[in-house]
């Protein structure tokens, strides 16, 4: 199998901040994703994860900052075309334990 060189960034969240109320979920983070590039988000609980990956797939809209999908730059992204870009979201099940 041939290596996958990393490629052009296609994902470039810049200054993003996330608030509810009075509690900061998330303050000015940025990073990017490149083509063929695989990258982890981690933390404890709380940490802000899930609204990071929220914003991203236009479930939250970010009070500050930008996110930027394959050259167009959006300050909410809308869950339809986040989608149709091919970005997709599964969430963790724990099986069920039989007795």
């Amino acid at each position: 199998m041939a290596e996958r060189k990393i490629g052009d960034v296609i994902l470039d969240v810049q200054n993003i901040s996330l608030r509810f109320g009075g509690v900061k979920a998330l303050t000015d983070i940025s990073f990017d994703v490149r083509e063929h590039e695989v990258r982890a988000i981690i933390g404890p609980n709380g940490a802000g994860k899930s609204s990071m990956l929220n914003c991203i797939n236009g479930v939250y809209t970010p009070q500050e900052g930008s996110i930027t999908l394959r050259g167009q730059t959006f300050k909410h992204m809308n869950s339809r075309q986040v989608a149709e870009s091919g970005i997709a979201r599964t969430f963790q099940k724990r099986p069920c334990s039989r007795a």
